[in-house]
Parts: structure tokens; C-alpha cells; sequence
């Protein structure tokens, strides 16, 4: 099972959100937050929604009852109590955990990493996304880089990245305008894969279905499984390793 994670608060004294602690910043109970510009940003937030928004030039602002805390541009936003609005500057990294609240990123941010049991994950543009659930649903936008994902049985859908390696036991796993190389692991989930570059592919489940949707023009080496390992033979585009027990593959060229 997967724990959200717990971020220990720093040992210097902690700014809590009360109108004891003042000098700077000023922290106010309930009432918007700002300082300066954030380098990371880590929430945990339970079971209670998340929503961060990225905005171009934008000081840290926390919307909601929390305990907040920063060093050297690091803020950790804990002990959350009700639903919870983060306004940060675009390209921030940021940590989220809940166990069962709702996670939701709005515009650019830079890595960023979750974790939750059950609570739905929408992100909508990142550097790169490393997200780890149980059976929540997760969608994701735009990846420039690497899309790491694992869900034991939430259904995942990226609608472009890089590099994309994705692994869940019975969700549907959907990946679209991929331009680096994928691994895509299910027991008995579908798998659906549209390629925007050839590039190389391992695709595996036990009794899913399998798709592979290659550009138009890519000529793909398929190896037989006693030929893993064959080096690709001059003129293919890519290798493409497709497999599944006993569901059907698919590999066409659009």
C-alpha cells in the first residue's frame, strides 16, 4: 500500500499560520500567504484536496488552515485542514502527498513529484512527473521530459512526453505524442501507445490488449521472443517489443 508521504518540518522554529509570528514573511490563519519566489515547494496534504497553480511571477501563496515553513526558499506545507489553494511561479519543483485527497496542478511547473492511495491526479504541464498511486485515476498533459508513473489500478493517461515508463497491474494505460522510448508494463490492462517519433518500445501484459501506433513511413523491428537482445538491423527506425500472454498486439504504421 502506498503511504502518502510525511515531510519533517525543519528544526528551526516553526512559522506556523498565526498572528503570533509576524516579522517576515506574515503568516495569517486561514488568509493568504506570500513571500518570496519559491525553489521547492512540498505539501502534504492528507485527505483533503490539492490545488496548485503556477503562475508566471508569482510570490507563494497558500489559500487555506495550514502550517507552513520555509528555508532558503523551500517551503513545507503540512498539518492541512480543509481544502488547500497553492499559487507558486512557473517551473517550481514540487512534492505532493494525500492519502485520499483530490491533486491538481494547474500550468507549468518543473519536476514534480506524487504520491497518493486513492486521491485523482491531474497535472497539466511539467518538466517531468514521477507519480506513484494505488487506485487513483491519473491524467497528465505535457511532459518535456521523463513521465514516470505507477498505479496499481487507477487508469493513466498522458497526452504527450518524452520519455515515458509506466507500469499498473489492471488499469488502462494511454499514451499519446510520445517522442522518446517507452516501457509500458500491465498484467491485465489495455495498452494504448501513439508515437509522434520513432523511437524504441517494450510493451507487456499478461491478458491485455496491446496497441502500437507508429508514425507514418517508421519501419519497426518486431523481434520473435527467442531473438530478444537482436541488434536492430540497419535501415529500421526503431525496435519494438510487444507482448502479451494472451491478449492481442497491434503495431501499425499511421
Amino acid at each position: 500500500m502506498f503511504v502518502a508521504a510525511q515531510f519533517a518540518l525543519p528544526p528551526r522554529a516553526v512559522c506556523l499560520l498565526s498572528h503570533r509570528l509576524a516579522p517576515h514573511p506574515t503568516w495569517s490563519y486561514g488568509r493568504p500567504m506570500k513571500s518570496d519566489a519559491a525553489h521547492v515547494v512540498r505539501i502534504s496534504g492528507g485527505r483533503h484536496r490539492v490545488e496548485v497553480f503556477a503562475v508566471d511571477g508569482s510570490a507563494v501563496r497558500v489559500e487555506g488552515a495550514a502550517d507552513v515553513s520555509e528555508v532558503d526558499g523551500r517551503f513545507t506545507i503540512s498539518n492541512v485542514a480543509g481544502r488547500l489553494a497553492v499559487f507558486v511561479d512557473t517551473g517550481v519543483d514540487l512534492v505532493i502527498g494525500t492519502t485520499s485527497g483530490r491533486i491538481a496542478v494547474t500550468g507549468r511547473v518543473g519536476h514534480l513529484a506524487i504520491v497518493t492511495e486513492s486521491g485523482r491526479v491531474d497535472v497539466d504541464r511539467a518538466s517531468s512527473v514521477d507519480i506513484r498511486s494505488e487506485t487513483s485515476r491519473v491524467e497528465v498533459g505535457a511532459v518535456t521530459g521523463t513521465c514516470r508513473i505507477r498505479s496499481t489500478s487507477g487508469r493513466v493517461e498522458v497526452r504527450s512526453c518524452c520519455r515515458a515508463d509506466i507500469a499498473g497491474d489492471s488499469g488502462r494505460i494511454e499514451l499519446h505524442k510520445v517522442t522518446g522510448e517507452v516501457d509500458a508494463h500491465s498484467v491485465s490492462g489495455r495498452i494504448e501507445l501513439s508515437m509522434e517519433a520513432a523511437n524504441d518500445i517494450r510493451a507487456e501484459t499478461v491478458t491485455g490488449r496491446i496497441e502500437v501506433s507508429l508514425p507514418s513511413g517508421s519501419l519497426a523491428f518486431q523481434p520473435p521472443e527467442s531473438a530478444l537482445g537482436t541488434l536492430r538491423p540497419p535501415g529500421c527506425d526503431c525496435t519494438v517489443i510487444a507482448r502479451s500472454t494472451t491478449g492481442r498486439v497491434v503495431v501499425t504504421s499511421r
